[in-house]
């Protein structure tokens, strides 16, 4: 364990290094932060909590398949404890926190908990990848590399559509990812039996998905004089997404930027602005995550005790 503390310390103090150059070579780019307007930041902020609140639904409805019922305080507030959570402990303790409170407080198995959130995954990458092969095939202002993308999001879709058709499916091992992609399996054979519970949860995914790209326009947009391409955006705003995979940093601090970035560059948005605009939204999604945070914290905390008494 200490060795992967360390590690993580590493990784994050590279990647502030790193941000803290490109930032020092893009200077122009963060006189733009001075003039972003209050209705921008409100509207960024209001996307931002909405992303969590459709978050906490899907959780209600995963949690409802088990006959457990969320009350509003625990399905909105749990995913603004679980986000808080993975920024101040290292390796995604957000959700080792999530599981605790409903293992302790509705004896939600952990196993459980760990099938049916990488089930969660593969639908929301599926929706993803759907979202993001209708966007690259429509027909007005396709972006560059509209190929190679479409040939990414097809790819993405085919490999889970795959795994999903497949009756029973283990991958053999005892490592990290055939253990997670097992699990992931495990709960998807369980909630794909139960057909408007799945609806249900591609179309609270779908609103996570559509929301997080209108946070990356009100971003793009207040750090740019002149009105950029929706499209190219949106696709951005999928491939950062895509960053869950690589749980190394506390709230994935770097990992995020850098495939912004990059997805920036190549979708000829500019790599420095996608850079600023991931840390704009970083800085707005830090405002709700650490005001609603404790006050839900203290909150569940209390539900906790009270159900102890």
């Amino acid at each position: 364990m200490k060795k992967r503390r360390i590690w993580l310390i590493i990784a994050t103090g590279v990647f502030v290094a790193v941000i803290a150059v490109c930032l020092a070579s893009q200077r122009h780019l963060i006189e733009y932060i001075r003039q972003i307007s209050p209705v921008a930041a409100v509207s960024l902020v209001a996307a931002i909590l909405l992303f969590h609140a459709f978050n906490g639904l899907l959780l209600r409805a995963v949690a409802a398949k088990f006959n457990i019922t969320l009350t509003a305080k625990e399905w909105l507030g749990l995913p603004f404890v679980t986000a808080m959570g993975n920024y101040i402990t290292p390796f995604s303790g957000g959700m080792l926190a999530r599981a605790s409170y409903l293992k302790l407080r509705h004896s939600f198995p952990y196993a459980k908990f760990i099938s049916v959130l990488g089930a969660s995954y593969l639908i929301y990458f599926w929706v993803a990848g759907i979202a993001g092969i209708v966007v690259v095939a429509l027909p007005f202002e396709r972006p560059g590399h509209s190929g190679e993308l479409m040939l990414f999001f097809v790819g993405v879709v085919l490999t889970i559509s795959s795994c999903a058709l497949i009756p029973t499916i283990k991958i053999p091992g005892n490592n990290r990812v055939a253990l997670s992609l097992n699990s992931a399996f495990d709960g998807w054979a369980f909630i794909r039996k139960d057909l408007p519970l799945l609806i249900r949860l591609a179309l609270y995914t779908l609103a996570t998905v559509l929301l997080n790209g209108i946070a990356f326009w009100l971003a793009f947009g207040a750090l740019s004089d002149e009105p950029l391409p929706f499209r190219s955006i949106f696709l951005i705003s999928i491939f950062s997404s895509f960053s869950i995979l690589i749980k190394v940093t506390p709230g994935n601090f770097g990992i995020s930027e850098a495939i912004t970035a990059l997805s920036s560059g190549i979708l000829g948005i500019g790599a420095g602005i996608g850079l600023m605009a991931s840390l704009v939204i970083r800085a707005a999604s830090l405002i709700p995550i650490f005001i609603l945070g404790p006050i839900f914290s203290f909150l569940l905390t209390r539900e906790l005790t009270g159900n102890k008494k």
